[in-house]
């Protein structure tokens, strides 16, 4: 009997030790990225953070490559507290905050140091604030990529000459501006599409992350790239502000201290995936990696109708962030 009753107190302990029973609280994060990407684990590494710190009363499930949500649904789907946590990008956000397109400005925010300090410092600050109007309470930056490459398939294209008269893939209209001041006309296509688009040679350069170029074979239907750090794709994971403000103040501590440590993470991440991907195109097409030269060229022709036309549309808010990013770069 005192066996007996020996093996059921031992059950119930282990049981009650476990993840499973020790959470008393379960936090779903919905995000794009595949499996194998290096966002992906850095997601997977703030969960094993937050655990930790929160000694498992803090249970994280993630749900990668956009299982269930899409990237346009997530910001509402966190809102409504249809799932607890989202991460995605700042193109989704500026849809609603016209102000997160300062990434996107040509040769603004590029730099590793620039980037590091804007999303860490004032300007992350501030656009943090903007979405908590949106109803959302935002933890973290997650740097994607700063290095895009604009494919050709006859010629590489190293000055803005090269682009006149071209068909470039389009996304955003602010990213557009920047194409067509190169002499580009941009067709809108989207990411899994431009693999079809080069073979069928609807536009004539493809445009994207040195990462995406690769895993989406550009390199099958073009034999030239030209890699730039001419702007910044970068994640912000967010949180339902029902679900945050039930957790005590010991766990946000915990949650933010992971957040931070996870966004220096995704700096170094970013850059090591970027060379791994570089090297792994220069194996399958020629690649040109832009001179400071080149660079300042691209820039005079680019930045300025960009940069016009992100103030037009954010005004006096716009040239703040502006004024904290030329403070930065000091």
């Amino acid at each position: 009997m005192k066996i007996a009753r020996w093996m059921m107190v031992v059950t119930l302990v282990v049981l009650f030790s476990s993840p499973l029973f020790a959470a008393q609280f379960k936090m779903r994060i919905s995000h794009q990225m595949p499996e194998t990407h290096f966002l992906s684990d850095d997601v997977k590494a703030f969960k094993s953070l937050v655990e930790q710190k929160t000694g498992g009363k803090v249970a994280i499930e993630i749900y990668p490559a956009a299982q269930a949500f899409k990237p346009k649904e997530t910001m509402n789907a966190v809102a409504t507290g249809a799932i607890e946590a989202a991460v995605t990008t700042n193109f989704e956000w500026s849809g609603i905050i016209p102000a997160m397109d300062i990434f996107i400005v040509p040769f603004l925010v590029t730099k590793i140091p620039v980037i590091d300090k804007a999303a860490s410092g004032e300007v992350g600050a501030t656009l943090f604030k903007k979405m908590e109007t949106k109803g959302v309470v935002p933890v973290m930056w997650m740097l994607q990529t700063r290095t895009n490459i604009y494919t050709s398939k006859d010629k590489p294209l190293i000055m803005p000459a090269d682009f006149k008269g071209k068909k470039i893939r389009g996304t955003s209209k602010i990213m557009n501006l920047g194409s067509e001041a190169l002499g580009a006309a941009a067709v809108p296509i989207s990411g899994p599409e431009v693999h079809t688009a080069l073979e069928r040679g609807t536009i004539d350069i493809g445009l994207t992350g040195v990462d995406a170029a690769l895993t989406r074979h550009y390199y099958e239907f073009h034999k030239y790239g030209t890699v730039s750090n001419n702007f910044t794709v970068i994640h912000v994971l967010f949180v339902n502000p029902t679900f945050w403000k039930s957790l005590p103040v010991d766990l946000q501590g915990a949650i933010r201290e992971s957040a931070m440590t996870v966004q220096k993470k995704s700096l170094e991440d970013s850059e090591n995936f970027k060379d791994t991907s570089v090297a792994e195109l220069k194996k399958k097409m020629n690649v040109h990696m832009q001179t400071e030269q080149e660079e300042q060229a691209w820039q005079m022709v680019m930045q300025k109708p960009v940069l016009d036309y992100f103030l037009k549309i954010t005004g006096k808010e716009g040239e703040e962030l502006v004024d904290l990013i030329s403070r930065i770069k000091r």
